[in-house]
Formats: C-alpha cells, structure tokens, sequence
C-alpha cells in the first residue's frame, strides 16, 4: 500500500528535524573551531581558492556591527544547516527512489551522522567539520549534494538536474582544487548517459561543453575576486608546491645536475641539504609500508613549510624588492623550474611514494591506518563491497549498479588525485566515506530483496 502524504512528509520533516539537531546541537556544543589553515581563509591568503574565503567575507560585512568575531559564529550554524540539508536530501532521496524501508533509511541517516563524528571522536579533533573555519566546512556538504544529484541524473536524464550538477561543481571547485573530480566525474556520467542512448557525438560535446562551462566559471571566479581584492586580474597561487614538496621529498643530490638555471640549481641544493640533515627525505623512512608511509606524512609539512617555501620566499626577497603578488609568482616560478627538471628523472621513486599513498588513501577512505586489525577490515570491506557489485552488475540491478560504481569511481579518482600531491590524511578522504558505506548498504539491502530497476514504480 502506497504511503499516505501526510505520512511521507512525517517521515520528511523527521530526517530533516534529526539532522538540523545534530549539526546545531555541535555548533552549540563546540562553537567556533579554528584550524592551522583557518587563517589563510580569514585574511584572504592569496595561495587559497576564492569562494571559502568570499563566503566568509560575505558574513564578515553583513555583520560588522558586531563583535569582530560574531560572524564566525553566524558561518558555522549556516555550515551546520547547509551539512543538515545534505544529510536529509540524500537519505530522502534513496528512500524513495530505491523504495527503502524506513529501517534502512535510518540506516543511512545514521551512517551519515556517524561519520561525521568519526574526525572527533576517532581521530581526537576538536569538532565535526562543519563547526570548523576551513573550506571542508562546505565543501563535504556540496560534494555529498553533487553526487544525490549525479545519482539523480543518470537515473532521470533531466537537464535542469544536469544545471545543479555543474552548478554544485564550479561551486566546489571554487573551493578547493581537490574537487577537480567533481568535474571529472560530471564528464564520465554525462559521457556513460549519451552513450547509453546512443547519442555518441552529442554526448561528447555535451560533457566537454559542460566541463569547460564549469572550468572558465572557475576561472573567471578566480581573477574577478583577485580583481577585487588585490588589484590585478590574477590566479591564486601556490598549487605547484605540493608537486615540488614530492620531488624533494623523492630527490637524490645529484638531481641538481638536471636544473640549467645555476641560482635555481644552487636553491634546490641548499633546500636538500637542509631536509636531508633533518631526515626529511625518502631515504630516511625505515622499511616496510608502515614505516614509508609514517616518515613521508610527518616529512611533509616539514618540508614544504617550514624548509622549502621559507628558504625560496627568503631567496627571492633577496633578489627583487617585489610586492605579495610578484613575490607569490616568482616563488612559484622557481618551483616549477624544478619540477619540470627534476621530474622526469625522478619518476620511479615518485611512482612508489605514490603507490604507497594510494594503499593509505584506501585504508582511509574506509577507516584508519594505524591498527593492523583495521587495515585487514578494510581489505575485507573493499573485497566484498567488489563482490556485491559484480553481482549486481551480473543480476542488472540497475539503480544499486550505478549508484555503488559513481561511489567507487568517486573514490579511486579521489585517491588517485590526492596521493599525487599530498598524503591522504582524512581531511581529505572523508567526503567520499559516507557514501562507500551507504553504497554497501543499498547493494546488501538489494541483495536481500532482489529488485531495483529503474523502469520500478511503486
């Protein structure tokens, strides 16, 4: 028997109700959480993306007859609202599209909130992501309502579902240069839907269409706020120092052969020789995956911010007497000197260093590293969740198929992207672990009772 309207909106207003109280009750409990890269957002640090900092400033002017912190508190109960929002649309969403129970979609209500708590309490931060000042604050949220519509649009085919698509991928984009894979993965389902239909050609200009849309709104985002704020019709800066972090953590001395600039070869030598008298280096880490994995995250930062960018910033100082701007471009300059020197003899030890983070990034993505016992739960989880799909995939359960193969690709392009630049700590593998675990769900549920057709009414 078909719910009742009244019923259907009961049940509604009780996931939403749920949510809103434990989003709200955290930015009650915790109130406002400054991280390390809290002010970079704050005081518009031009290295960041330029809407997290844009938002803020928004709240900062509309509430600048307060006291000079007030605003903060106003963006995290917005953040907590918009994440509340999320929560609801996507369980909301698969209850009735999958035709769930409602003790499943509670389930997935429950996953959802569990995993927010899983930074606080697992890993011993001081709140959820959404009381923080950072750019997850809002991007986790975006990028959990960009895949619910992703969903959607495979299923429906609609373009104005594809319209929110790519807005909620400039939107996340313009945040952080991770969520390039929104992009990707817009351009995969719109490729993976035309070509269902047979609409090759079409469908190819559509995603590409779509693509760049999104790409030359992020850009043109990008040089109207530098416009605004400084002057100059400029990119951010600062993306290549994750690139150049990994080639010195990756480098051997004699690599500055390769370098032609003699003041540039000259840098990278004193930069090396400082990380290696730390043990900073690759040829530190001791043997085995969990020591390479442990020296290469505590390197790190040590090398990026407290040796490389201080010592290249320091030079260029030196040399040109340059305002922020010219500073910034320059640094990145010299950076990419070495990169584009360096690389192309270094790329084996790059390849391990990256094929060890893709292990991590997994293990993360499902849990945490540290205990031996949850590194074997992830190989198990990973296993059948692989096992359940091919099923599946073999049964033709449509909707279950494609929501858990958007979920999986999300993910390896997610590892992939990080473990290029960074170590895939969890700040960055969260946004797609909700959504490997609710993937597993529905395959289960699926499972147990054999149908999920998109062709299916109630």
């Amino acid at each position: 028997m078909c719910e009742s309207v009244k019923y259907k909106q009961f049940f509604s207003f009780l996931i939403l109700g749920t949510s809103l109280f434990f989003y709200c009750f955290f930015a009650f409990y915790d109130g406002v959480v400054l991280a390390p890269d809290s002010s970079t957002y704050i005081y518009m640090s031009v290295e960041r993306e330029p809407l997290y900092p844009m938002f803020l400033a928004v709240f900062r002017k509309l509430f600048s007859n307060f006291t000079a912190d007030f605003y903060l508190s106003v963006v995290i109960f917005v953040q907590s609202i918009l994440a509340a929002i999320s929560v609801w649309s996507v369980t909301i969403y698969l209850h009735y599209r999958m035709h769930l129970k409602k003790v499943t979609s509670i389930c997935i209500l429950c996953i959802l909130l569990s995993i927010a708590l899983f930074w606080r309490i697992i890993i011993g931060g001081d709140s959820i992501y959404s009381n923080c000042i950072l750019s997850e604050g809002l991007a986790i949220s975006c990028y959990i309502l960009f895949l619910r519509f992703l969903f959607e649009y495979i299923e429906c085919r609609a373009k104005r579902i594809l319209g929110i698509c790519c807005f909620l991928s400039f939107i996340l984009i313009s945040m952080r240069k991770q969520m390039i894979i929104s992009g990707i993965m817009l351009f995969i389902c719109i490729l993976c839907v035309s070509f269902c239909q047979k609409r090759y050609w079409k469908g190819f200009i559509l995603a590409f269409c779509s693509l760049i849309m999104v790409l030359l709104g992020n850009i043109l985002l990008d040089l109207g706020y530098n416009y605004t704020v400084r002057g100059e019709m400029i990119r951010h800066f600062g993306d290549i120092r994750f690139v150049s972090t990994m080639v010195f953590y990756t480098a051997d001395r004699n690599d500055s052969q390769w370098i032609e600039n003699e003041e540039v070869e000259g840098l990278f030598l004193k930069i090396y020789d400082c990380c290696d008298e730390n043990g900073y280096l690759k040829k530190s880490a001791g043997k085995g995956w969990e020591n390479r994995i442990s020296h290469f995250i505590n390197s790190y930062d040590q090398i990026q911010l407290y040796t490389m960018k201080p010592i290249v910033r320091e030079y260029v100082g030196k040399q040109n007497q340059c305002n922020e701007i010219e500073l910034n471009r320059k640094v990145d300059d010299i950076m990419k000197v070495i990169n584009l020197s360096v690389i192309p003899e270094n790329m084996t030890r790059l390849l391990r260093v990256f094929l060890d983070n893709v292990m991590l990034g997994f293990i993360m993505t499902a849990a945490h590293w540290k205990h031996p016992v949850l590194r074997m739960y992830c190989l198990f989880v990973y296993v059948a969740y692989v096992l359940l799909l091919l099923y599946h995939i073999r049964k033709r359960n449509e909707k279950v198929c494609f929501i858990a193969l958007v979920t999986l690709v999300s993910i390896v392009l997610n590892i992939i992207l990080v473990s290029m630049v960074i170590f895939c700590q969890t700040r960055y593998m969260i946004y797609n672990t909700a959504l490997f675990y609710i993937s597993f769900l529905l395959m289960i549920d699926t499972f147990l009772r054999g149908r999920t057709r998109f062709d299916e009414r109630k």
